[in-house]
């Protein structure tokens, strides 16, 4: 991290700083959820790519990695 970041950080009250821990949180599930497949969108006449894509896609969350997108 950079030094100023890291000096904020090292700053913050024990209060603070979980307040943005749960912050950064809460952005990272909401930028999760936007990229994401949704159960809706999975169907029986899907294309072979589409349902590979599908796939890839929930081994991707289940593996607790960020989009490429």
């Amino acid at each position: 991290m950079n030094s100023k970041f890291d000096e904020l950080v090292q700053s913050l009250e024990a209060p603070m700083l979980e307040d943005l821990r749960r912050s950064v949180a809460a952005e990272l599930n909401d930028r999760r959820a936007q990229t994401s497949i949704q159960v809706e969108q999975i169907h029986a006449e899907m294309s072979g790519e589409d349902k590979l894509r599908a796939m890839q896609e929930i081994a991707r969350v289940l593996r607790g990695e960020e989009s490429n997108a």
